[in-house]
């Protein structure tokens, strides 16, 4: 779809570019060290295609944006390919990518039950600096003092765990169980943004956690101090991961198979041969069943692992291992294939939220904090609120309750539907919901000079997008002449069909057909319609 290089001729089509691509790099095996060459080949390539140049041809004849996230191997490029963008003189190089230092860290900042912000950041020399409300109280690499301050006082941590943890709250909710009373098993540890996140705010006994360094194991519960201290050193290099657990905290029938551990013996006897074929098999490998029935463990999450870890070839033993399971919600992504996700719906209990559901918080708050801030703020970005303290956490607090509520309305919903109709599975409910969604926004683009001629409508609409802080601070006027313009047109129609499709199904996903034929024949109506109610998560 794309022609990359020096000076290449613009080749686009309307349909590639408003469906949005994703690309993943990966080096020759002998040039894995050189992985930002590799991603500036393909950065650089994009930014051809999209800077006016004279030497360029533009079939396409609009302004173009595009926005590049981090992922396995390149979170520490983002900084330079944005300066890069910067240098080639684009407008948006601020928006190019997110996860940048310059930016708001989507897993850096959670929130404290007492109602208190927190955020983890790098203080220097391997140390954590630890502020509560903006204000600096801890630098430190000793993490019994960033315990002594927030350890087991957490009630969300980090953006994507937000939305894992309104998702899998909402589901025990709904179902009558207790988040203390529940014991978790989770792939991916605290060396991981998700795992440590998870770590920090689960309430209940946290007994089986796998990941790159070990299974670690213990029925009674692992220690949740040690799990939470660990979780805190997300700035040492390399980042610890379970194996700095230490072992004589393991109850009496806890162990820790290291991945690279050979002969290992275990409290029954056994003696684990390999570590890494241990490790691979565990969660699947019915020899295991007499550590697991210990654990009465009901919860999973999984925050970490290879893509279909559990698969159509598994899934059996996967369940007859994990015969206690209730509650699956799916925060790492792909952990699952389809054909196991309906294996577990048709032959077990479970209730199993799919990824596509859980895991968007990340995603959301990047495009709020991160791309939104920056178009409203332009060359006054970081003077307004990166430098103003006050701005810069009132966002936070905003974006941290809204990826709550969207997760738990989402959830919510997907319950109610799935309670009057159980002969779908829940995660087949997350893809047909998702397709409801994309056909109501082609309804909602056919219509939508209906919202933009409406100031008021197209005001409540962006209102309900944009956190409560930028309203505050650049007031309706400056917010409309900013997404009226020729630049920003494309961006604020792509709010508008995103949003009020969202809103629209979170408010009458139960009766969806009819609303969607009311929609078709009395537009306006129907969408003033979801400005009148007051619903759940859903501003």
């Amino acid at each position: 779809n794309y022609a990359l290089g020096p000076k290449a001729q613009r080749l686009k089509h309307k349909d590639i570019c408003e469906s949005g691509s994703k690309g993943v790099v990966v080096p020759h095996a002998i040039y894995a060290e050189y992985g930002m060459d590799a991603l500036y080949d393909y950065t650089e390539g994009i930014m051809d295609l999209i800077i006016e140049d004279a030497s360029v041809v533009d079939h396409y004849g609009r302004p173009e944006m595009v926005f590049f996230g981090p992922d396995e191997g390149t979170a520490s490029f983002m900084d330079a390919v944005a300066f890069r963008a910067k240098e080639r003189g684009y407008r948006y190089w601020r928006t190019i990518t997110t996860g940048k230092s310059f930016g708001i860290p989507h897993d850096t900042y959670g929130l404290l039950e007492s109602g208190e912000l927190f955020g983890l950041t790098a203080g220097g020399e391997e140390k954590t600096e630890l502020q509560i409300n903006g204000r600096t109280v801890a630098v430190t690499d000793d993490m019994e003092k960033i315990h002594d301050h927030i350890g087991g006082k957490i009630e969300v941590s980090g953006m994507t765990t937000t939305s894992v943890m309104g998702a899998f709250r909402t589901l025990i909710d709904r179902s009558g169980s207790r988040e203390e009373d529940l014991n978790l098993m989770m792939t991916g540890g605290p060396d991981g943004d998700l795992g440590c996140n998870e770590i920090q705010c689960y309430r209940g006994k946290i007994c089986l956690i796998i990941d790159g360094g070990s299974v670690l194991f213990d029925p009674d519960g692992l220690d949740k101090r040690e799990l939470r201290k660990i979780a805190f050193m997300r700035h040492a290099a390399p980042r610890v991961n379970s194996l700095g657990y230490p072992v004589e905290k393991l109850g009496k029938n806890g162990f820790r198979v290291e991945l690279s551990g050979k002969n290992i013996p275990l409290p029954d006897g056994r003696v684990v041969e390999d570590g890494a074929v241990f490790h691979r098999n565990f969660l699947t490998d019915p020899d295991n069943r007499k550590y697991i029935e210990t654990a009465n463990i009901e919860a999973f999450i999984p925050c970490g692992g290879f893509k279909d870890t559990v698969n159509h070839g598994n899934v059996r033993s996967f369940v007859a291992l994990f015969r206690e399971l209730r509650f699956i919600v799916e925060g790492a992504n792909v952990f699952f294939d389809d054909t196991s996700r309906r294996y577990i719906a048709a032959e077990t209990d479970i209730l199993q939220i799919k990824d596509t559901s859980a895991n968007k918080g990340g995603v959301f708050s990047s495009a709020v904090a991160e791309v939104l801030a920056a178009f409203l703020f332009e060359d006054e970005y970081e003077n307004r609120l990166l430098e103003d303290r006050a701005t810069r956490w009132a966002l936070i607090r905003d974006i941290i309750t809204l990826v709550d509520g969207y997760a738990r309305a989402e959830t919510d919903m997907l319950l109610k539907i799935h309670e009057e109709d159980s002969s779908l599975p829940l995660f087949v409910l997350s893809e047909k919901t998702s397709e409801q969604i994309f056909a109501f926004q082609k309804i909602v683009a056919s219509r939508i000079d209906e919202v933009t001629a409406d100031e008021r409508l197209l005001w409540k609409v962006l209102e309900t997008y944009i956190p409560g802080i930028l309203v505050r601070k650049l007031g309706r006027k400056a917010i409309l002449g900013i997404m009226n313009t020729k630049n920003m047109k494309a961006y604020r129609q792509a709010i508008i069909t995103k949003k009020l499709a969202a809103l629209a199904f979170y408010r009458n996903g139960l009766d969806w057909q009819r609303y969607v034929d009311r929609a078709r024949s009395d537009f306006p109506g129907a969408v003033r319609a979801l400005f009148s109610k007051q619903t759940t998560g859903a501003r």
